[in-house]
């Protein structure tokens, strides 16, 4: 999996081969993302908690990502959804990110 320069971040081999992992689940073995998405909420509350932060921080990448004009046409709606989404979650106080560059 190719990483760019994520903020000078340290990612562990454990997060790196979770992430190639779940990159190959959803590029072949996948069948519905709502589905695979309604069984997540299955498990223990707070690792639905935990999930979700891992959500966040994939959304926050993203949305870092698009307003640094890093992505194409494969993931521009991601990256746009992410930007927009992060951006309102920012202005409406549940998250604190300084540095993310707030457009009006």
């Amino acid at each position: 999996m190719d990483y760019p320069k994520l903020s000078g971040a340290t990612i562990s081999e454990r997060d790196k081969a979770f992430a190639q992992e779940f990159a190959n689940f959803v590029n072949g073995s996948m069948c519905s993302p709502d589905q695979t998405g309604r069984e997540l909420t299955r498990a223990h509350r707070y690792l639905q908690q935990q999930m979700f932060k891992v959500f966040l921080g994939f959304m926050k990448q993203l949305a870092y990502n698009y307003q640094q004009g890093k992505y194409d046409d494969r993931n521009e709606w991601a990256s746009r959804l992410s930007a927009e989404a992060y951006q309102r979650l920012i202005e409406c106080d549940f998250i604190f990110d300084p540095e993310f560059p707030i457009s009006k």
